[in-house]
């Protein structure tokens, strides 16, 4: 019996052994992790990789308003007893003064020359610092043929010209697209922030990144819908909206940020052709002219104008940016120098 007891004291440590060695082995493990992580975020601090600020937004709406140039162009105007073309014709644009009862007031602040926005962004940069936003809007423009002296060529009624002088007066002649000549454009935008470049934090950011700045670049496509207004020979004709022709652009521009606002000074180049203005018609909105039925309306509602141009387009936008919510996303990390 004794020989029993002393062969099973024995072999207790060998069963025992394993479990200690096992909690022991676990624990070492543990400890092993815990190091490697501490020391994985000590290299990532090193290396500098660390969350970007909040004010990264996913989503941005903006307003704001501007001024147009129009380069010279050809306009033809064609209807019953009428194709006549101006030469060389420089627009104007219609600038509305500064009028807080305008620009401030909800019912009214969409009168002058504006601009609307909303945009999404789609990528931030890899190899270049940056962003890349997808947006849709419209630009409000404004445009109106002066009242001066013109040359022209075609036919009115019986009375030819062959790039002859036409006073356009305006008590008896007037062309504008005065409710909008709407650039109805989609837009890919590309963001550029200073301070980030490399996707490196520079010594000169705030600890916050409450102030931050940049540039844009984006290219844009769209339609033109087109609200005329037009007074031939005295007799005013007022048109709806109707799509008129299209456009494209490119723009270019300087922001500057604090938090989620978003203040953009830019500038856009572009071309507008109008293949299917509106130029007399049957009907005026403005209640002047009275309606018109049967074959002669018919003829006035099929005249049209067309004209194309380059335009320069400069203005200042406000922009607010949202959409980001919870942790940072991983296209929202800024690499900073070790130490920083």
């Amino acid at each position: 019996m004794l020989c029993i007891r002393r062969a099973f004291l024995h072999q207790r440590p060998s069963r025992i052994f394993p479990v200690r060695g096992t909690i022991a082995t676990l624990l070492l493990l543990l400890a092993v992790s815990a190091a490697a992580q501490t020391g994985s975020r000590a290299m990532g601090k090193a290396i500098g990789w660390v969350d970007a600020p909040r004010a990264h937004g996913k989503w941005y709406v903006h307003w704001g308003y501007h001024r147009a140039e129009y380069g010279r162009t050809n306009l033809r105007l064609v209807g019953p007893g009428v194709d006549l073309t101006l030469h060389d014709m420089k627009a104007t644009d219609m600038p509305s003064p500064f009028d807080p009862k305008v620009h401030l007031n909800p019912a009214a602040f969409t009168i002058p020359q504006f601009n609307a926005r909303i945009g999404r962004k789609v990528r931030d940069g890899d190899l270049v610092a940056g962003s890349t936003w997808i947006s849709a809007g419209w630009d409000h423009l404004k445009y109106k043929v002066p009242h001066t002296v013109h040359e022209v060529s075609g036919y009115i009624d019986s009375t030819v010209y062959n790039r002859d002088a036409f006073d356009w007066a305006w008590r008896d002649f007037n062309f504008e697209h005065s409710d909008g000549m709407n650039f109805i454009r989609v837009a890919v935008e590309r963001n550029f922030e200073f301070g980030r470049a490399a996707r490196t934090r520079q010594t000169w950011d705030t600890a916050n990144r409450k102030w931050r700045s940049g540039v844009q670049l984006a290219g844009s496509i769209g339609t033109i819908l087109c609200a005329t207004d037009v007074r031939w020979q005295g007799i005013r004709t007022k048109h709806y909206w109707s799509i008129s022709g299209w456009g494209v652009s490119s723009s270019a521009g300087a922001w500057i940020q604090y938090g989620r606002f978003r203040l953009l000074a830019r500038a856009q180049a572009g071309y507008i052709s109008i293949a299917n203005g509106k130029f007399l018609a049957s009907s005026d909105l403005s209640g002047e002219t009275p309606v018109l039925e049967g074959a002669q309306a018919a003829l006035l509602d099929a005249s049209t104008s067309r004209h194309a141009m380059t335009f320069l387009e400069k203005g200042v936008t406000i922009a607010y940016l949202f959409g980001r919510k919870g942790r940072p996303g991983a296209d929202e990390r800024i690499r900073i120098a070790p130490g920083g």
